[in-house]
């Protein structure tokens, strides 16, 4: 995956300074998480990796089912990415994307998994407690794992944070049997 994020980062950084210029970011982030969604497509991932498809025919197809979603400058992108054979990184340069939006905007999106379902208040003082100690805005999207039992998992850019019971118990099993 680490060569996928490589060879992504170039065109999601010209991307991202296109957007950044013509004050089209959010714009571009829906563009390429549809273009990301359409490549991830069983079908549409086969015919991206078949050698003997036609650029032209997958161009179009690409775009036909974008339909609307997309402008000029948008259509230009896949057409550039498919004459180039980088297709397949679409779902890549989409993730490099948004991690260069994020950090212009100095926002972060912080993971939240817990044994139970965070309420409102649990979510914004969650959210309050990590903008202190990241220095930025953190947008929060929340999951439930009952297999961590009590306790949380926060995970936000490289910071993980994990005050899971699950996760106390496999670090006292390793400090007893050291």
């Amino acid at each position: 995956m680490a060569e996928a994020t490589t060879l992504a980062r170039p065109y999601a950084q010209a991307v991202f300074e296109l957007a950044q210029a013509s004050g089209k970011l959010p714009a571009w982030s829906r563009a390429l998480s549809t273009l990301a969604a359409i490549a991830n497509e069983d079908q549409i991932k086969g015919l991206i990796a078949n050698p003997n498809i036609d650029e032209a025919q997958l161009i179009d197809l690409i775009l036909s089912v974008a339909k609307d979603k997309l402008d000029k400058e948008n259509q230009n992108f896949v057409r550039t990415l498919a004459e180039n054979g980088r297709l397949n990184l679409i779902a890549e340069i989409s993730n490099s994307y948004e991690a260069f939006k994020a950090e212009a905007e100095k926002t972060v999106k912080a993971e939240v998994i817990s044994a139970f379902k965070l309420n409102g208040e649990q979510t914004s003082k969650l959210e309050a407690a990590l903008k202190k100690r990241l220095g930025c805005e953190v947008k929060i999207t929340s999951r439930v794992d009952t297999s961590i039992i009590g306790g949380a998992i926060i995970r936000a850019g490289d910071l993980v944070i994990d005050g899971s019971v699950s996760g106390q118990l496999e670090r006292l099993a390793s400090e007893l049997s050291h």
